[in-house]
């Protein structure tokens, strides 16, 4: 009786060697990343990077515009304001009644002083219409048949 041989691999044998072998295996298969590849994905990443900062920078610009506008706006309000208190003060009837007594020297009227008057209304004038003449109202009727006509 002849036995036959049979060949296990023994667990820690067979680790060993498969780890081993794939390694050696997959170092050959792997594309190799050119360095033209790295510099310009590199490059791409660096000009994103310029991009944002240049964008940031800009919205900070423009946040800082919109600011000193927002400050100006309010600024031009509150001296509105202060113009129109100031224009309302002096068109006051008592500043009014002053300045036309001191400077230009009027004096308020004693109701002695007031006179009326009555406007006769009769006495209006009318303009009576000129004469047309007969094409005039010849064409002033055809207008008005025409008119009549149409609704």
């Amino acid at each position: 009786m002849k036995i036959h041989e049979r060949s296990v691999p023994f667990p820690s044998m067979n680790t060993q060697n498969q780890k081993t072998e794939p390694s050696a295996e997959n170092s050959d298969k792997k594309p190799k990343i050119s360095s033209v590849k790295v510099i310009l994905c590199s490059i791409v990443c660096f000009a994103l990077l310029i991009a944002v900062i240049a964008s940031n920078v800009e919205q900070l610009q423009l946040t800082n515009e919109i600011t000193a506008r927002q400050k100006l706006y309010t600024d031009l309000q509150s001296e509105n304001v202060r113009m129109q208190s100031e224009l309302a003060g002096k068109t006051s009837n008592k500043n009014v009644q002053e300045y036309a007594e001191h400077v230009l020297g009027m004096h308020a009227l004693n109701p002695s002083q007031v006179e009326y008057i009555e406007i006769q209304t009769a006495d209006v004038v009318e303009i009576p219409e000129e004469e047309q003449n007969i094409f005039v109202r010849i064409k002033n009727a055809f207008d008005d048949f025409a008119a009549y006509m149409r609704g």
